[in-house]
């Protein structure tokens, strides 16, 4: 029997610790080998079983060993569809068993082809987010995954919820799987030869994919990349020797074209600047060339980006389309192309050097995540900026006490579900430690 045999229906397989799978189905195939839709003959719960093509493995046995340390190690978040069980060896192969996606879910290269959308814009931002949470909680673990595409998510379109699969090619730090990524999303020190896959690299190919999610074309496929066929030898030229993002500040020889990067053109324009910065930081010049480790930001930092992005998505007065605003300046809805007026912002400490604020505007909202410090990550709302003639204020949806303080040194508390009125000069104090400003335009 070959190596790289495929299971036969009803097929069983028998896993390490004594159980055993009968095979119902195949789900799908890769590089490395198969996945079978499995169940477990003791419970009759159903499961998919990843099983390897063991020749294209450089160190099998060293392999199987490193599934069973990241076994042992669980996974570093529930968002990671984890290896939960290895199988013996049989006909010199093996494999393990996971979990099934749960309905509703959807892979990410359906959202990238338009055959899939988000409910809401909001949902879409809760991806980006939930998807930064879990590489955070993946590196803070210990471990880089190596092998980031768009083939490992799926995605929940109605409430932006997302699992990662193909987790067997996760590495603890220093350590190399044999895999060095997909073409696209690689770092281009990888596409180059420089060096091998890390931590570092994990983080371009994560602001990659934050690109397509948001943009839904490639951060570096513009007028240099239009050729007739993207051989290798021009996919090392355009996504590692010459790679120019396609909304660089210094250089615009690489701009997306009318026509063929569609996407790009008409998304750009609906976010706010310090996105766009972000995305200009993440590809720039020094990223891009030198894989400069200060390019590229930490899961935190986009963690900041995308809540401040979050509490900036309002509906525009004149159209109603949702649309993501600006916190210190008016701007066009891009919709319509009514100027929004936009009277001032409130300020928080900045964190990892980054802005932290919310628009004063109505249904902008306010996050457990600004306010209490223990819930950095938390996308629970806190309150919401409420508007009307004249008068501004933030509606408490917190169980917390607030204090605000007027410039005159006179000071009120504003207990869930009351309202602080809003004025250039007042402080607020949301009773963990954390004082915002109100500051005017």
């Amino acid at each position: 029997m070959s190596v790289q045999t495929r299971l036969e229906r009803n097929q069983k397989v028998r896993l390490i610790d004594g159980r055993t799978v009968t095979v119902i189905d195949k789900l799908g195939e890769g590089g490395q080998g198969i996945v079978y839709k499995v169940r477990l003959d003791n419970t009759g719960k159903e499961k998919a079983l990843k099983w390897y093509y063991v020749s294209k493995l450089n160190d099998p046995k060293g392999f199987y060993k490193h599934l069973q340390d990241n076994i042992e190690s669980g996974p570093p978040s529930s968002a990671f569809i984890w290896p939960e069980q290895l199988t013996e060896w049989t006909n010199n192969t093996f494999g393990y068993i996971m979990d099934l996606y749960p309905s509703g879910y959807v892979g990410f290269s359906k959202f990238i082809t338009a055959r899939a959308n988000f409910a809401s814009a909001t949902a879409m931002v809760d991806a980006a987010i939930n998807i930064v949470k879990a590489f955070e909680a993946l590196h803070n673990k210990g471990y880089n995954y190596q092998d980031l595409n768009d083939g490992n998510f799926s995605i929940n379109p109605n409430d932006g919820s997302v699992l990662i699969c193909d987790n067997d090619n996760v590495m603890g730090h220093g350590g190399y799987s044999g895999i060095l990524g997909k073409s696209r999303y690689m770092a281009p020190e990888i596409v180059r030869g420089e060096k091998k896959p890390d931590k570092l690299t994990d983080r371009f190919s994560l602001a990659v994919v934050l690109f397509i999610l948001f943009m839904g074309d490639h951060p570096l496929e513009g007028k240099k990349t239009n050729v007739p066929a993207l051989t290798s030898k021009y996919e090392k030229k355009f996504f590692g020797e010459e790679p120019v993002f396609i909304y660089d500040k210094n250089n615009d020889s690489n701009r997306p074209i009318p026509g063929l990067h569609r996407n790009a053109i008409a998304r750009w324009k609906y976010f706010p600047s310090y996105v766009k910065e972000a995305f200009q930081q993440s590809f720039s010049k020094e990223s891009l060339l030198k894989g400069d480790s200060n390019s590229r930001l930490l899961e935190a930092m986009w963690i900041h980006v995308l809540m401040r992005l979050k509490s900036s998505l309002v509906k525009c007065p004149h159209c109603n389309s949702d649309v993501f605003i600006e916190s210190d300046r008016d701007m066009s809805c891009p919709d319509c192309k009514n100027n929004i007026h936009i009277i001032g912002y409130i300020k928080f400490p900045k964190r990892a050097n980054i802005n932290v604020c919310i628009p004063i505007y109505g249904g902008a909202k306010l996050y457990d995540y600004h306010i209490v410090p223990a819930e950095k990550n938390s996308s629970s709302c806190a309150g919401i900026v409420l508007e009307k003639p004249g008068k501004v204020g933030l509606k408490n949806l917190s169980k917390l006490k607030w204090t605000i303080k007027a410039p005159d040194g006179s000071s009120a508390t504003r207990d869930t579900n009351e309202v602080a009125v809003l004025g250039k000069g007042f402080t607020i104090d949301f009773g963990k430690g954390i004082v915002g400003e109100v500051m005017s335009n």
